[in-house]
């Protein structure tokens, strides 16, 4: 997290670049993970 930056995150998002590309089978695992955390932030009423 350290080498993030205001402008690398601003070039990242105006360009759309670097792509990072997971396996399916990690990105399923990784969604059901923050969906699991939205749903207790909505619970709680975060």
């Amino acid at each position: 997290m350290k080498l993030n930056t205001l402008e690398k995150l601003y070039l990242c998002l105006r360009d759309g670049q670097p792509e990072i590309i997971v396996p399916e089978e990690t990105r399923i695992g990784a969604e059901k993970s923050i969906r699991r955390m939205l749903d207790i932030s909505a619970q709680l009423g975060l």
